[in-house]
């Protein structure tokens, strides 16, 4: 059965899950409930219902507001149905990236980390084009520090070329381009990876960027172990 909220003597709601995620110190955690506020006409679909919590961990103890949407109503018993829509403010999370890539390339950790932040806020559409100038950053650096003569290249090569043409690790290379190609598709009109989203092109940009710390890695202990 789903929970139930008591807004006043004339309405009371079901939402479908309590939030279950502070939005402050990104826990998750069971939080208890102060007060509710219903917007809009209750008899109406698309009415908001926010709940104000307090999170329950002993290191934070914050209030966040989670915003609830209504439904279905059921009859004349006044029942809503909402679903959980967010929570709000937002604390940023940001990523922790290791040393060697912060020396190879600062750029890419700060703007992988706005395009985050920006994907936390809920805007989606703008994250997917930064996390492609992300990857552009880390390629374009990682393969100027390999070939410091070519540099001037690199930097106005496509990078779909220098990929191509400076990239010489197997998996750093595949995994690159299929981030590319859907980074690209942040930018186009028509999608071509219908099936892929927001999430696979991240998941692409991690797996390229464990490649290159693998690499970096390996030839710095080949290095000093000789």
């Amino acid at each position: 059965m789903n929970p139930r909220v008591v807004v006043n003597e004339k309405h009371w709601f079901e939402i479908n899950a309590h939030a279950d995620m502070c939005p402050h110190c990104h826990y998750a955690v069971k939080p208890t409930n102060i007060t509710s506020s219903l917007s809009g006409d209750p008899d109406k679909s698309g009415t908001k219902l926010e709940l104000v919590y307090r999170c329950t961990r002993n290191k934070c103890g914050r209030l966040f507001i989670s915003s609830f949407i209504r439904q279905t109503m059921q009859g004349q018993s006044r029942v809503g149905v909402f679903t959980y829509k967010n929570s709000s403010p937002v604390t940023v999370k940001n990523e922790q990236f290791q040393e060697e890539i912060k020396q190879i390339s600062p750029s890419f950790c700060e703007i992988f980390n706005q395009a985050s932040a920006a994907e936390q806020h809920g805007l989606h559409e703008i994250a997917g084009v930064a996390y492609r100038k992300s990857l552009e950053f880390l390629i374009k650096d990682y393969c100027i520090n390999k070939n410091k003569d070519s540099a001037d290249n690199i930097r106005t090569l496509q990078l779909a070329k220098v990929i191509g043409q400076y990239v010489s690790d197997t998996n750093i290379k595949e995994c690159a381009k299929r981030a590319t190609w859907l980074g690209n598709d942040e930018t186009h009109y028509v999608r071509k990876w219908g099936d892929k989203d927001l999430s696979d092109l991240k998941i692409l940009i991690r797996l390229t960027l464990g490649w290159v710390l693998n690499c970096i890695l390996t030839e710095k202990y080949l290095s000093e172990m000789t």
